[in-house]
């Protein structure tokens, strides 16, 4: 009878550091923030316009919570870029950013390998300013549309992982819709 009992506690302890030891590992429930840089596009007919520009520089920041099972939900903020067309006097400037709630799932490749899916609901808000010759103008749209995203990370430290991503949406501007998106690498810190 001791020696099962001694068996049964002995099992219990390793049980008890496999548990501890999954706690600290990729797969462990956490909070996590993620900041990237990229170069966004903007899906325009640039066709007769002298000067067209429809890639931009653009960025992104998100904070998530892992649940641990390779789901998380997602809050961030989305720049996709400044971007340019002239012709003539006339130059007009466009720059849509999005704020998105997203569910995200990471299907671990290799211990340090993983890949992202990103499902989510974001608020496209589009501003474009005009300018002929001296005269200015501007104007605003918002809209709620679906943004997707997919990405790769490598884990540089436990708590530390390099990703390469695209995000995708569609932006409005008085009525007219266009699809935007961005490839970003950034770094995303676990805490």
């Amino acid at each position: 009878m001791r020696k099962i009992a001694l068996s049964l506690a002995a099992l219990a302890l390793a049980a008890g550091a496999q548990a501890q030891s999954n706690r600290s590992g990729s797969n462990a429930e956490h909070n996590y923030g993620l900041a990237s840089i990229g170069q966004g596009h903007l899906n325009v007919d640039c066709t007769g316009v002298q000067s067209c520009d429809r890639n931009a520089a653009g960025g992104k920041i998100m904070f998530g919570h892992a649940y641990g099972n390779g789901f998380a939900i997602e809050g961030g903020y989305t720049n996709f870029g400044k971007f340019h067309a002239s012709q003539g006097a006339v130059g007009l400037t466009g720059r849509p950013e999005a704020l998105s709630v997203s569910g995200a799932y990471t299907a671990n490749l290799s211990p340090d390998v993983g890949l992202v899916g990103r499902l989510g609901v974001a608020r496209v808000r589009t501003k474009a300013n005009a300018e002929v010759g001296v005269l200015t103008g501007s104007t605003r749209d918002s809209t709620t549309q679906p943004i997707a995203g997919l990405a790769v990370n490598y884990a540089l430290t436990p708590n530390a992982r390099v990703e390469l991503g695209v995000d995708a949406t569609r932006a409005e501007l008085q009525g007219e819709r266009t699809n935007v998106r961005m490839v970003s690498v950034g770094a995303r810190m676990a805490f």
